[in-house]
């Protein structure tokens, strides 16, 4: 299974927007296990300004430093989860998102050591959390919700695991790694910025 996937996310030619703007990364950490990989996912802090309490794979705001977006991953990643880039095996990014708060988000997929000792940084992150994959194959189409964005309705996945609800660009995100790299048939609704010249 995992083969594949890494197979397929190495040769994927990702969508890009064609816009500039604020730019962030996320890594979308997957357990080097053949047949039960499992995504790493994290928990917001209660007190943090923005998508406080909300899941989230590891990742930020780019620094004006950062030497790329993949190096902006990693680095977010071992800020908030103790993850250090030797750890990571990066094998390609998915297609360009834009959060609600306007940021354009390259997402990295990287393969991590099965039960690597991980630390969440209590100023950013409540709690680290793993999903196997077989999970959201075995579950099927996540449930849709409807919300509202200045002034359009938004079509925004989600599934719930564990107490946790998995839902917004995070779930978009998962979407399209089940669909490039683990073959899952999926009918999404169409990405807003998918319309951006």
């Amino acid at each position: 299974m995992l083969t594949q996937a890494i197979q397929r996310i190495s040769t994927h030619q990702p969508w890009r927007l064609r816009r500039k703007g604020r730019q962030a990364a996320v890594l979308i950490p997957v357990t080097r296990s053949e047949h039960d990989p499992e995504l790493i996912l994290t928990v917001r802090a209660s007190h943090l300004n923005t998508h406080k309490g909300e899941v989230c794979f590891p990742g930020g705001k780019r620094d004006e430093s950062d030497s790329s977006l993949s190096y902006t991953a990693l680095r977010e990643a071992d800020e908030e989860i103790g993850l250090h880039a030797k750890d990571v095996e990066l094998y390609g990014p998915l297609g360009q998102v834009v959060s609600k708060h306007h940021l354009q988000v390259t997402p990295w997929v990287g393969v991590i050591p099965e039960h690597l000792p991980l630390q969440a940084n209590p100023g950013e992150i409540a709690r680290i959390f793993n999903v196997p994959v077989r999970f959201f194959l075995e579950q099927g189409p996540p449930h849709l919700d409807q919300i509202v964005v200045g002034d359009q309705i938004w079509d925004v996945p989600s599934w719930q695991y564990e107490g946790e609800v998995i839902w917004g660009l995070t779930a978009y995100i998962i979407c399209e790694l089940l669909t490039i790299g683990f073959d899952m048939p999926l009918t999404m609704p169409t990405r807003p910025e998918r319309g951006l010249c």
